[in-house]
């Protein structure tokens, strides 16, 4: 459910917007109700299936078939919370600073959230906190205490400039999950220049507070370059990058402004950005820090275009690397937030119909009847492998996650435990089903968690459901 500022959507991805189903002025007038929500919800189901309407929803890569009674509409899953646009920057990318449409929240969101029960609420529940600048929210500290008293894992999106301290012990504690900041910029002109504001330095030294807090092994921090017309030279690729191996926050992720994915201007030139984003990519990468495709996730997944335009990304890095010094262990800087893990290692890889797995070169039948199976992490790619036949028969111990939040609840019956009890668990397998963004990170732990023993095997990436 997306609480934006004019009323509810099903959800809001990237470039497309789906359809209102409630007003503002019905939440306004206190019209709302759950059975209203689960009614609307059901309409906006009928439009998508109709042959009449034109809606972004039709265009949406992730629309999926599913059994009409296999869906509640009367749960929450994912959230967006944008129901204000105030902010204290005036970014040139930013549809509400051009339009001068920055606002107080338009209705209490909480309000809304409040009509679902905690019961209601999706064991893999998250919310993705925007806006608007959430720090100028008079009642920042109350959202944060109902998305952790309701057990949902935050996301929050802050330009950095105020430091918080609920988000600093948000992320020390796993409360907030992720907190990303756009930094956008490697100099302080160039920030001025794009962001509306003269707080460049004043941002990073917010940063480096936050991703103390981040190293902590609960929360994460990541800071994001958003590529635009204006920031995509030599100075600010050469700053950003070398200011991140400074910091070291715990991921950086790489997009591009989707304005004229948004405004549909299919012919607008993406080349200079897209250059300028292979040569960040290597930079960073040649240091030592791999950074994450944010708009292949954003942007690319639900649209064709952006998937043509992340193709393009790919290609370009591809190119340059075959001329950047890659691997080079004299280059890299060492990441001295956390320390360097004590066991070194790469899973097996496993397959599934027939269930195999690799060991040692070669492939084996596997059979997992009464064998006690460890799944990491808990999401919905290790949730689907509780649907494979083959894997049925396996005597599951649960699920495996990092984050508190998680902690404690169970999938289908299996609950989710720490990484640090893994020995006590005494798993004769260990599975990883992990996205992208997460994988070397979810290794690395399980290996530091574990006893040198249990076979730990990764899904081989064409048995994937999300490939599959």
């Amino acid at each position: 459910m997306f609480l934006g500022a004019d009323g509810l959507r099903s959800c809001a991805r990237g470039a497309l917007l789906p359809p209102l189903f409630c007003t503002k002025e019905e939440i306004l007038g206190g019209w709302v109700t759950k059975e209203m929500i689960v009614e609307r919800r059901k309409r906006c189901v009928a439009i998508l299936n109709d042959d009449l309407s034109e809606i972004d929803c039709k265009q949406c890569l992730r629309a999926e078939r599913k059994r009409y009674g296999d869906i509640d509409f009367s749960r929450l899953g994912h959230l967006d919370l944008q129901h204000y646009t105030i902010c204290n920057l005036r970014c040139s990318y930013c549809s509400y600073a051009r339009n001068k449409s920055q606002f107080l929240p338009q209705y209490d969101a909480l309000k809304v959230l409040r009509l679902f029960s905690p019961e209601d609420i999706e064991w893999n529940a998250h919310v993705d906190f925007a806006g608007g600048e959430p720090t100028l929210l008079e009642n920042l500290e109350e959202y944060l205490e109902f998305f952790r008293s309701r057990r949902i894992r935050v996301l929050m999106h802050t330009n950095g400039v105020r430091f918080h301290k609920a988000i600093y012990d948000g992320l020390a504690d796993g409360s907030l999950y992720w907190v990303t900041v756009s930094v956008d910029a490697g100099t302080p002109s160039t920030y001025r220049h794009l962001r509306g504001g003269d707080h460049y330095l004043q941002v990073l030294e917010n940063l480096s507070r936050y991703a103390v807090a981040g190293s902590k092994g609960k929360g994460m921090l990541s800071v994001k370059y958003i590529f635009c017309e204006s920031n995509c030279g030599e100075d600010d690729i050469a700053g950003f990058a070398y200011a991140m191996l400074a910091l070291r926050p715990q991921k950086v992720w790489l997009t591009f402004d989707f304005t004229p994915l948004y405004l549909r201007q299919n012919d607008y030139d993406f080349s200079p950005q897209i250059d300028a984003y292979a040569q960040l990519y290597l930079l960073l990468k040649k240091h030592g820090i791999e950074p994450f495709h944010y708009f292949k996730e954003a942007v690319a997944s639900v649209s064709q275009h952006g998937k043509e335009i992340m193709n393009r990304v790919l290609a370009a890095i591809g190119q340059r690397s075959a001329a950047t010094m890659l691997d080079d262990s004299d280059l890299v800087y060492r990441d001295f937030r956390k320390s360097e893990p004590s066991i070194s290692s790469e899973p097996l890889v496993f397959f599934t119909d027939p269930l195999r797995i690799i060991h040692d070169g070669t492939e084996e039948r596997l059979s997992l009847v009464e064998k006690r199976v460890l799944l990491v992490p808990a999401c919905p790619l290790t949730q689907a492998l509780l649907a494979i036949p083959e894997l049925k028969d396996a005597a599951w111990v649960g699920f495996l996650d990092r984050n508190p939040v998680q902690q404690g609840k169970s999938i289908e019956g299996r609950t989710i435990y720490s990484y640090e009890r893994i020995r006590e668990l005494r798993p004769d397998y260990i599975f990883i089903a992990a996205p992208e963004k997460h994988r070397k990170d979810i290794v690395e732990t399980v290996f530091l968690n574990w006893d040198g023993k249990i076979p730990v095997a990764e899904l081989a990436a064409s048995a994937s459901p999300e490939t599959s």
